[in-house]
C-alpha cells in the first residue's frame, strides 16, 4: 500500500479499523429510524441506502484499502 498519499504512511490496521468503524456507523444510521419509529417506506429506503453504503465500507475494510485520500493539489511538496 505504499504511495505518495498521506494515508500511505499509516499502518494497514488503521485503514481497516477506519473502514470498519465507518461500516458500523452506516449500519447504525440506517437502522435507527426503523427501530425507533417502526417500519415505513421512507425509513426502509433510508435504511437500504445506508446499509448499501456500509457494505461498501466493509468491503474496503476487508480489502485493506487506503481510507485517507488527499488530492495531489493539497499534498505537501
Amino acid at each position: 500500500m505504499p504511495n505518495d498519499d498521506e494515508g500511505g504512511r499509516l499502518p494497514g490496521w488503521f485503514h481497516r479499523a477506519n473502514w470498519g468503524g465507518g461500516a458500523l456507523a452506516c449500519l447504525g444510521i440506517g437502522l435507527y429510524p426503523l427501530l425507533a419509529r417502526g417500519y415505513t417506506m421512507t425509513a426502509a429506503l433510508w435504511a437500504l441506502f445506508w446499509v448499501v453504503m456500509g457494505v461498501g465500507a466493509a468491503n474496503n475494510a476487508r480489502l485493506g484499502r487506503n481510507s485517507i485520500h488527499v488530492p495531489a493539489r493539497f499534498r505537501r511538496k
